[in-house]
């Protein structure tokens, strides 16, 4: 072996000069014997420090960046478990249409993305094994024969080569390939076939070529007729569909969208994609991602935009090819409108309509990121749907939780067996997910019946053969069940890696319930009776709906007083139920109902961002007591669980980056306009629900700490870069007027305030006063932040100092008259001053005194771009229009700009399957007693890559009533807690993550506790988390044991 790995060794050095990996695996071994020492190598990188075989030829380009070098990284022993399980799971039957993958179900945190990518770089080059030729050669010989000397046959050979109509050469094809033949010519339909694609294949595109390669397909299975009767069956059917597919060496990755970042980033970070490039040092071609391009070309924090997808002849050429959910609802709707006009989901449409790449190819494998989303939605759902439609020789899901849910609860079995059998549809097990007529004929004539009979019998099959048992607690369906979850599942539990483990705290934060109110409950209570004013006195409902707005029509009006009594009917019929019910229960309902409403919720909202935001900073300060943040973080660890993590010795000098969770988006918005009032808005990044270019920059920006784009050389704005092209300055300029009439342009930022109606009777000042409420509960000096209450006429007090301490020096007047301005004054004085064209040019104040304050009037605000518009010819208002001739933003070099990022509002909803292990802190804005999402949300930092312990903190929200109206509530008997028993003391299992009253029964629970290694508790064995816990995957092997590996390259 070692003879073998030295040779190897040498070949491999002298490779990396002269061939790429995919040129390797076109060379024919020289000799049986070579071949079978090479179908294992050593790998020697495993950060336990010891050696093991792997299938030829390793992983290459796997953990070897610059900066995974400088670290030492290596996979870990688990990865390597898992990555020889899932070498198997390909290589048990290497025939057409069996079974080739399964589910890597690694738990949340232990590196899935790393292994998938070792599987993926272990096979680049190979291609899927070809579909059987599914017409008989000699038949096809004879009718050739008689054919070739036929005129009739002229037709049927024109139609096959139509494709090339294009090509100036076509004329002369036509006329040699046009039978009947009198001479030796094409003697076979093989050697038409060979005559066409040689004298073609530098004249025409690629694409045609295999339109014409289809044609021939079609046109032979024509001329073999017996064969019907095979056509008829599943896979004769299927065999038919994918030969008339392009086969490709490509791995089709779909993620949810939330993830696209994250993929490109892994893939970045820890890939050397020249290792795959077309030549040698070439990093292009290798990767494409979905609304980027080719990875080589992207740039960090990602910009992804909207844009069509590559042809096919395009994406063929990759090695990976990953795209969001999204793009996979857009195909599948565009799929079923193509439908409705026969478009087929190969060829495409007669009227040159394309079908989606994405059907065209036979991907050599397909992965699913977050899988367990393809369980939890019926098989009808549109991305589900178009997913189990493409075709690949290999299928994997990717999923720590492929079964979701809550373990205790009591239809946890059946639900989780149901979304089990969907992913074996996906997988198209032989057994449970065979669809019977996932065919051509079905996909191109639009009807469904027959792939739901299809998968109406798959489902029956396991209701019969596992689930129906398995609920029924009978040996039978157990054991069916763990035979095809062990052949299927690759499967790591957390407690086998050494990982820091999370910190979990319970913060409190008080909100005081106005004596006000207390009183008015007290006072309904007492007497019996509530008003109809009593409703507004203590706020409950919509505010709004106690206060017309005088704006409004009668109409309108008489609608809101309708809204309103009917709130109040509801409301009253509530209370009166509960009035009979005693003045305990009466009194909990008018305190509840307070507590629903608006005006409470954003007390809560502003506590709960007050406790964060001096969390925060007492974290950032204590950091800085400790020496400071690392600079480098390359200098560190790759993780804490290779360097046995002691919580005794550690120092923590990691960066301080907080996650704010929430399932409400609403309660994480409010929270944010906290954060935004405490902190610049660079420290903040937002991932909420919206464009999938928004959450991949936004993550890329909390990730790296830094952004891109461009200064205006106008305003020295910053105008952020998304991938889209910066052409015009998008910062909003305003155009404000002085009492003496000047008017000229500032930025929001020299607002100091707005004059309010006291200030109004000052002799300086211009303009309508501002009332205090407009800006809701902000203060005058919030003007400039609050675009939204701007009107024009507002008086205000602006920093008119130039030049200013925070701001760049304006252009003179001179350089000005350079751009243009002369232009521009005329335009403004033929528009009366009402038009856009303005010039950012020297304010009028330069006065030293008083920091330059001046009062203004607000006359107008727009885009600096706007302001200071191109010289063109407007086609609407048939006149020239615009005058700047200066510098913009299409001028300037993109920049990259360091930020302080160390907040991120994260909504539930888009947390699954994120790599957050540099994340410091995670607050979590309410409880989560589910302990299997609890696992899933800790498991975004708790993960491998993490440099430290976790801490995550759930802030917890009670209500406090004043000491009169608290009093009468025990009088009342109500069951109030007292101040020792309200303070939280729940606990977690570090196990389970289940939830806890207090510290000592969650420490009896963790000994029992059946995820506890150390634990000797016996789960049910009906119970799915026992079938899962049986579940061990194969370790790595030794090196000893290198002679019992499969390998998918094949010995000529």
């Amino acid at each position: 072996m070692s003879n073998s790995n030295d040779l190897l060794d040498l070949f491999l050095r002298i490779n990396e000069d002269f061939l790429t990996l995919h040129d390797l695996y076109q060379l024919r071994s020289i000799s049986k014997r070579t071949f079978s020492a090479l179908k294992t190598v050593e790998y020697t990188r495993c950060r336990d420090g010891c050696d093991y075989a792997v299938p030829f030829p390793a992983y290459p380009g796997i953990l070897c960046t610059e900066s995974d070098r400088k670290l030492g990284a290596g996979l870990f022993t688990h990865q390597l478990a898992s990555l020889a399980a899932m070498h198997k799971a390909e290589n048990n039957s290497v025939t057409f249409g069996s079974l080739r993958g399964g589910i890597l179900g690694d738990a949340p945190g232990l590196g899935k993305t790393i292994t998938m990518l070792s599987l993926i770089v272990n096979t680049a080059g190979l291609r899927p094994v070809e579909p059987k030729e599914f017409y008989d050669k000699q038949t096809i010989d004879e009718h050739w024969k008689l054919m070739r000397v036929n005129p009739v046959f002229r037709t049927e050979i024109l139609k096959s080569i139509k494709p090339l109509r294009e090509s100036s050469s076509y004329d002369e094809l036509a006329r040699f390939v046009s039978p009947p033949y009198t001479d030796d010519r094409f003697p076979t339909l093989p050697s038409f076939e060979r005559h066409v694609n040689r004298n073609m294949a530098n004249k025409v595109p690629r694409a045609q070529l295999e339109l014409f390669r289809r044609n021939v397909i079609n046109f032979k299975a024509g001329l073999d007729k017996r064969n019907r009767r095979f056509f008829c069956n599943d896979k004769g059917k299927r065999i038919v569909f994918e030969r008339n597919l392009v086969p490709c060496s490509t791995t089709l990755i779909i993620v949810p969208d939330a993830l696209l970042e994250h993929w490109a980033e892994q893939i970045r970070r820890h890939v050397k994609l020249d290792v795959f490039g077309d030549f040698p040092g070439s990093d292009a071609g290798v990767v494409y991602i979905d609304g980027v391009g080719d990875l080589s070309s992207a740039r960090f924090p990602l910009n992804h935009r909207t844009m069509d997808l590559p042809s096919l002849f395009e994406l063929v050429n990759y090695l990976m090819v990953v795209v969001p959910f999204s793009r996979i609802k857009q195909q599948y709707y565009l799929r079923k409108r193509r439908r409705k006009e026969d478009v087929d989901d190969v060829t495409g449409g007669d009227n040159g309509t394309e079908s989606s790449p994405l059907l065209q190819m036979r991907w050599f494998r397909i992965v699913v990121d977050e899988g367990h989303e393809l369980g939890e939605n019926e098989a009808g759902n549109d991305i589900t749907a178009f997913i189990n439609v493409l075709a690949a020789e290999r299928r994997w899901v990717m999923s720590g939780t492929p079964t979701t849910g809550d373990e205790d609860s009591k239809g946890f079995n059946d639900v989780g067996l149901t979304q089990l059998q969907r992913l074996l549809l996906f997988l198209r097990h032989e057994e449970y997910g065979t669809t019977k007529v996932e065919t051509l004929e079905t996909q191109s004539s639009g009807s469904s019946s027959g792939r739901k009979q299809g998968k109406a019998k798959a489902k029956s099959e396991w209701d019969t053969m596992v689930k129906i048992p398995f609920l029924n607690q009978q040996d039978a369906g157990r054991e069916e069940l763990f035979r095809v979850l062990r052949e299927v599942m690759v499967m790591h539990k957390k407690e086998d890696i050494g990982l820091p483990k999370p910190v979990f705290k319970q913060g409190e934060v008080t909100v005081h319930i106005p004596q006000e109110v207390g009183s008015h409950i007290v006072n309904a209570v007492k007497t019996g009776r509530i008003f109809t004013d009593t409703y507004e006195k203590l706020t409950i409902g919509h505010r709004e709906s106690y206060h017309e707005d005088p704006n409004s029509s009668e109409s309108d009006r008489q609608i809101q007083r309708l809204i309103r009594q009917r709130r109040i009917r509801l409301l009253g019929e509530k209370i009166s139920h509960a009035q009979k019910l005693g003045a305990k229960t009466f009194f909990d309902t008018l305190l509840n109902e307070h507590i629903a409403t608006t005006d409470f919720q954003s007390k809560v909202d502003t506590c709960q961002g007050e406790y964060i935001v001096n969390a925060i900073k007492r974290e950032r300060k204590e950091l800085e007591g400790r020496g400071g943040a690392i600079a480098d973080l390359n200098s560190g660890p790759l993780t804490a669980a290779s360097d046995h993590f002691s919580a005794e010795t550690f120092i923590d000098r990691r960066p301080v980056k907080a996650v704010v969770y929430s399932s409400s988006s609403s309660n994480l918005l409010d929270v944010l306009e906290y954060f935004y009032d405490k902190f610049d808005n660079a420290n903040i990044a937002e991932m909420m629900q919206g464009n999938i270019d928004v959450m991949a920059y936004e993550l890329g920006r909390f990730r790296l700490g830094q952004k891109e784009g461009k200064f205006c050389p106008i305003c020295n704005g910053w105008n952020e870069y998304s991938g889209k092209e910066l052409s015009g300055c998008k910062n909003t300029l305003l155009e404000v007027s002085d009492a003496a009439g000047n008017v000229f342009l500032i930025e929001s930022e020299r607002i100091l305030r707005a004059i309010g109606k006291e200030d109004r009777d000052r002799a300086d000042c211009v303009g309508n006063p501002v009332e205090m409420n407009r800006l809701g509960e902000a203060p005058l000096n919030k003007y400039g932040m609050s675009k939204k209450a701007w009107k024009v006429g507002d008086a205000l007090c602006i920093d008119a100092r130039d030049p200013h301490p925070l701001f760049r020096a304006r252009l003179s007047e001179e350089q000005w008259a350079v751009y243009g301005s002369a232009r521009c004054k005329e335009l403004f004085a033929i528009d009366g001053g009402e038009g856009v064209d303005n010039y950012f040019g020297p304010l009028p104040c330069e006065e030293e005194t008083n920091y330059g304050q001046l009062m203004v009037s607000l006359r107008k605000w727009q885009p600096c771009g706007k302001f200071h518009g191109k010289p063109r010819w407007n086609h609407l208002r048939k006149k020239q229009v615009g005058w700047y001739t200066g510098p913009t933003l299409v001028h300037e070099e993109i920049e990259t700009v360091k930020e302080d990022v160390f907040i991120l509002a994260l909504d539930a909803s888009l947390a699954h399957g994120l790599d957050l292990s540099f994340v410091t802190h995670l607050y979590l804005l309410e409880p989560i007693d589910d302990a299997a999402l609890l696992e899933q949300v800790t498991s975004r930092a708790h993960r491998l890559g993490a440099t430290g312990p976790v801490t995550i903190e759930t802030v917890n929200v009670w209500h406090e009533l004043d000491p009169s109206t608290k009093k009468f509530r025990k009088q009342i008997a109500s069951n109030l807690n007292d101040e020792d028993q309200k303070r939280t003391s729940t606990a977690i299992c570090e196990h389970c993550y289940r939830s806890f009253d207090n510290i000592t029964l969650a420490e009896e629970h963790e000994i029992r506790c059946d995820r506890n290694p150390d634990s000797s508790a016996e789960v049910p064995l009906f119970h799915l988390s026992s079938v899962y816990r049986d579940l061990r995957p194969p370790p790595p092997m030794g090196i000893g044991a290198c002679g019992d590996v499969e390998s998918d390259t094949k010995c000529p």
